[in-house]
């Protein structure tokens, strides 16, 4: 009980804490109990991201994390009137899961 009581906290940090865009090391943010769960990006153009690299810490990892992750993060460039283009495998298979809440966001 104690662990299903800790891992529905840390998904409420993943939901609510604010995105940090760490620019100097290219990443988008989000503090998870100590550790980040983060986006690696490379700015392309003025309001254009590629993601790269999405990671959860490994203690979370099989716990549906990643994907609260690229919802987060996809809903906050949108706010942010920019562009994403999807290196990055995972959030590649995220994005065709999702493909009609996001396509007009998504650069080829």
């Amino acid at each position: 009980m104690r662990i299903f009581t800790i891992l529905r906290s840390i998904r409420n940090n993943l939901r609510t804490n604010p995105i940090q865009d760490n620019l100097e090391r290219q990443e988008f943010r989000i503090l998870l109990n100590g550790d980040f769960a983060t986006v690696e990006y490379k700015k392309i153009g003025n309001k254009s991201y590629d993601l790269i690299h999405a990671h959860i810490p490994d203690t979370y990892h099989g716990q549906g994390l990643g994907a609260i992750l690229a919802e987060r993060v996809f809903d906050h460039i949108i706010t942010n009137n920019s562009k994403m283009k999807i290196s990055c495998e995972f959030l590649q298979r995220f994005l065709k899961s999702n493909n009609d809440r996001y396509k007009m966001h998504v650069l080829e």
